[in-house]
């Protein structure tokens, strides 16, 4: 059941405004024709809201596009397409069924599907809205959403691998800081207690007992530090001077920037490449493609680059000055302004850095995988010897 707010008009002419709770549109309105009464407007209490507090998963953006774009294709209006893949739409997805809820509401009313989508607040993305625009525009909206799914996929792809390749020497850094707990707080107490009384301790032997002497006996301290770290990094992270900073101390890193770079270019020609050729203007473009980027100082770099060419720079020369971007997008840029094929050899640019992000995820991971192992060596191979040499020395004391 839902709450429904209604303006209507009853036998008389009045206009009368009330709220109704009705199973779903249909049963509304014919609980409003029983009270004699003609709807104008409504809206769902609270749905509105619900489907602008946050974006869209990609999943539920692939899952829309492909299938809105498959009824379009197959004859169906627009209207129709959005009511029926809300009743398809599984009920323990609220978060998808309110936004197709408020979609529909608002095509009901006259809206286009793009100005629908950009009343929702950061529910689709700006490229998402722009695009669509230019389908509406064009007559070619199911060609749009099809692009979309496409384009989607290709991100959520890329977005697994590098969550594969940071999941790995996550597990590494929990696992090494496990064993120090568990070996300075519950192994080494029972190891020190069979030591003959002032045996002097070994130097890795004590910094594991000052660690757990610290943990035990200052556990609130470590706890808001914890607490300080989880809360105020974030918070860090998010001043823009920082944020600009940081990403540009990640592409200077030796061997690790350079694989950052390939992975951002891939990206951001993607992107361009996707939103040039559904017809929207390079400019443009190129702007929703600097937002698409997650990094800032990246992001920067390409509005800097979108001044450069209103002056009157040639694309390829405003992105030389994009040192984030592989070289070889400046070229085959060049070659496309000259050419005058810019759209096809974009397309071509983009497949062929899709390819080597890729074959960078995997360098990247066989990068981090050796100094994890590495880190994990020396950090379990120091808590061994503060375990050891106590027995060691136990040994000869016996002796």
């Amino acid at each position: 059941m839902q709450k429904y707010t209604y303006k209507a008009i009853d036998a008389e002419g009045k206009v009368t405004k009330g709220t109704m709770v009705a199973a779903d549109d249909k049963n509304f309105r014919d609980l409003l024709h029983e009270q004699g009464l003609r709807c104008f407007d409504y809206s769902i209490v609270n749905q509105a809201k619900q489907a602008r507090t946050k974006p869209l998963k990609t999943g539920d953006l692939i899952a829309f596009s492909s299938q809105l774009s498959s009824m379009l294709r197959a004859g169906l209006d627009l209207s129709m397409s959005m009511k029926m893949l809300y009743e398809r739409t599984e009920k323990k997805k609220k978060r998808l069924r309110a936004v197709l809820a408020n979609l529909f509401e608002q095509l009901q009313k006259g809206e286009s599907l793009a100005s629908s989508m950009a009343k929702m607040d950061n529910t689709f993305p700006a490229m998402y809205i722009s695009m669509v625009k230019s389908g509406e525009m064009n007559g070619k909206i199911d060609e749009s959403l099809t692009t979309l799914a496409t384009y989607f996929e290709k991100e959520q792809k890329q977005k697994n691998q590098i969550k594969g390749a940071m999941s790995y020497p996550i597990i590494l850094l929990v696992v090494c800081f496990l064993v120090v707990i568990v070996m300075s707080v519950f192994v080494m107490p029972q190891m020190t207690k069979m030591m003959p009384e002032g045996t002097p301790m070994p130097l890795p032997t004590q910094v594991l007992m000052a660690i757990k002497d610290f943990i035990i006996n200052q556990w609130y301290v470590v706890a808001m530090i914890a607490l300080v770290l989880i809360t105020i990094i974030p918070i860090i992270k998010r001043i823009p001077q920082v944020a600009v900073f940081t990403g540009k101390m990640i592409i200077k890193i030796p061997k690790i920037g350079s694989l950052q770079k390939m992975i951002y270019t891939s990206t951001f020609a993607r992107s361009l490449a996707t939103l040039y050729a559904t017809g929207i203007p390079l400019l443009d473009a190129i702007s929703m493609g600097a937002e698409i980027i997650t990094n800032k100082y990246v992001e920067m770099r390409i509005r800097e680059a979108v001044v450069e060419i209103r002056k009157g720079s040639s694309i390829a020369e405003a992105f030389a000055h994009v040192d984030a971007f592989d070289p070889m997008l400046m070229t085959m840029t060049f070659v496309g302004e000259q050419s005058g094929a810019l759209d096809e050899i974009l397309m071509q640019t983009a497949r062929y850095f899709e390819e080597e992000s890729g074959n960078a995820i995997k360098r990247l991971i066989g990068m981090i995988s050796p100094a994890m192992m590495m880190v994990m060596a020396v950090v379990v191979g120091f808590v061994l010897m503060g375990v050891m040499m106590p027995m060691f020395t136990l040994y000869e004391t016996i002796g």
